[in-house]
């Protein structure tokens, strides 16, 4: 009687029932080729790594950079969106009989500086800017009427630079004046300006 030999994948392979399965070992390759060729590949790790290794950190610090950019300009935002809200709520307040804040726009810097104008340290203000403005069929553009643009300057502490526009005299009553806060600020990477 004549055995037929299956052939079967095993995960351990006992020799000694199965004569010839030594020709699946490659007889060409010799133990001295195999460690040459391990030595030619050890650098090759640290080669894949410092290229791909750059671009990663790249990107990683890129995303940081961003993220830093856009909690700056979210702050200043926010400073702008706080200090016009301050100046419709304080209106024509002006009292110069006392130090500052003494007038609307300095009272609107103070609340700005209070919650957070100057809190991140990737960004510098340079200038804090409130116009008056004058709406035509639902267009806002600067107001002429103070002998040029009614505009005041300020620094980013409340110290009056230039004033156009003297904080006593905005109309509240049944026609209120609209005013318009611009905060000039500069980062380590650009400078902008943000409108409210």
């Amino acid at each position: 009687m004549r055995t037929q030999i299956a052939s079967i994948l095993a995960f351990g392979v006992d020799r000694s029932v199965s004569p010839g399965t030594t020709a699946l070992e490659d007889p060409t390759i010799s133990t001295r080729v195999r460690r040459l060729r391990r030595r030619r590949s050890s650098g090759q790790g640290l080669v894949e790594f410092a290229i791909v290794g750059g671009l990663l950190f790249f990107l990683i610090f890129s995303v940081m950079n961003a993220g830093f950019y856009l909690y700056g300009a979210n702050a200043m935002q926010y400073a702008a969106d706080i200090g016009v809200a301050a100046i419709a709520a304080e209106g024509n307040y002006d009292n110069t009989g006392i130090p500052q804040p003494n007038n609307a726009d300095t009272v609107a810097i103070a609340r700005m500086n209070t919650d957070g104008l100057s809190s991140t340290p990737l960004v510098k203000v340079t200038q804090v800017d409130i116009y008056k403005e004058t709406v035509t069929a639902g267009i806002f553009s600067d107001a002429m009427t103070c002998g040029g643009i009614c505009e005041n300057q300020y620094q980013a502490n409340g110290t009056a630079n230039f004033v156009n526009w003297s904080p006593a005299v905005p109309n509240v009553g049944p026609t209120p004046d609209y005013a318009k806060l611009v905060i000039h600020f500069s980062t380590r990477c650009s400078s902008g300006r943000r409108p409210s």
